[in-house]
């Protein structure tokens, strides 16, 4: 994978006030709590619907002109260390933000993506001239969190702040090239695989197929290793409306054995959460051969092709009508109890290993198939194109 170190763009503003989460991770709370402070990412990140991307345009410069935000005069990369708890024990991981050549034969995409979130993404970037969040990458290198973490030791950090899920981010600028050099060296023969931001990365590849503009050749990315601690990879639960649950039943038999509890386990198993009940789900071997014949599914082809199509007998427009995503399991239980939307689809977490075996098979999965986190908050840094 072939990286490069740039001169970001970054704030000069207090940070707790400046980050948020990934756009397509926000709720509607949350992003009207952001919307309130002076000077917050998404109102770059998300434009507001009655304003217009215009609105977003002019905010922009005025930042610039009013030096919120200024670009670093050396070419840097930058490491991110962060700090969480993970049942009860803290946890570290270290990752750099840099440039990545969106030609290279060595990225893999592991999603689909849906056609009218990459126009959203390329209207944005293209009006802005600007990449305002880093996609997420990962390497199947077990030695790259070491390297980052022995060359962050010797830096100073720049800035600190925390997100409200507990989350401490500290911010180290890189740019001696001795040790930038070292560490493009060290990912050149990896993979570098998409982990989030798909409609991103595909955004900017779009733009620079239709401009040959060579700002839009890279595309501004966070790094780190697969096989960091401090990784983890999540199912993406569904939140259905417009259909209950209970009457199908019967006809979920035809396809799965079920097992009705009321408690949660967090297992290998498809779970559905309705009417303050957990039905745990297996497919029938017979219907998993008819299927998907010798191959092994995974649990968002289970849910796509057996119970949304074979029990819901659910369209295209009634999938993208009925069906939302949702990335924490207690928040999707919550939606059910608090009347939401009718019932919730807990997805299983992934093991690094499968989720590996997978992307080397070159296998794209379905959308919403994965969560990484913690997740990159946005606003450390820009990525702009010369003004």
């Amino acid at each position: 994978m072939n990286i490069s170190e740039f001169k970001p763009y970054v704030f000069n503003c207090d940070m707790q006030e400046v980050v948020s989460p990934p756009f397509d991770t926000i709720s509607w709370n949350q992003e009207m709590e952001l919307r309130n402070k002076k000077c917050n990412i998404v109102k770059l990140t998300m434009p507001e619907k009655n304003l217009g991307i215009k609105a977003s345009l002019d905010i922009f410069h005025r930042w610039i002109s009013e030096k919120k935000l200024e670009q670093i005069n050396n070419d840097i990369l930058i490491i991110l260390k962060q700090e969480f708890y993970n049942n009860k024990e803290l946890m570290q991981r270290f990752g750099i933000i840099a440039l990545v050549d969106v030609c290279a034969d060595n990225i893999k995409p592991h999603e689909l993506t849906f056609p009218n979130q990459v126009i959203d993404r390329k209207e944005v970037m293209k009006t802005l001239n600007a990449q305002l969040e880093p996609i997420f990458m990962v390497v199947p290198d077990n030695s790259f969190d070491k390297l980052l973490k022995r060359t962050a030791s010797e830096l100073p950090t720049e800035f600190v702040f925390e997100e409200p899920l507990g989350v401490h981010n500290y911010v180290y600028f890189l740019d001696s090239r001795e040790k930038i050099e070292k560490i493009k060296s060290s990912v050149r023969q990896d993979v570098g695989i998409v982990a989030d931001g798909h409609h991103r990365l595909r955004a900017v590849q779009e733009l620079y197929s239709e401009t040959n503009d060579g700002f839009w050749k890279y595309v501004m990315s966070y790094i780190t290793s697969i096989y960091d601690p401090g990784l983890m990879i999540g199912g993406v639960h569904r939140l259905v409306y417009g259909i209950n649950f209970e009457p199908f039943i019967p006809r979920i038999k035809n396809f799965f054995d079920i097992v009705e509890d009321k408690n949660f386990y967090g297992d290998h198993r498809i779970c559905i959460y309705s009417n303050s009940k957990f039905y745990y789900l297996t497919p029938k071997d017979y219907i998993i051969k008819e299927k998907f014949g010798n191959s092994k599914p995974l649990p968002t082809e289970i849910v796509n092709n057996i119970l949304f199509q074979d029990v819901f007998s659910m369209n295209t427009a009634e999938y993208q009508k009925n069906i939302r995503f949702i990335y924490n399991y207690t928040d999707a239980i919550n939606s059910v109890d608090n009347h939401e939307c009718n019932f919730s689809i807990l997805i299983p977490s992934w093991q690094k290993e499968e989720f590996l075996k997978f992307i080397t098979e070159n296998k794209l999965l379905p959308q919403k198939s994965t969560y990484f986190y913690p997740k990159i908050p946005s606003g450390i840094a820009l990525y702009v194109k010369p003004l």
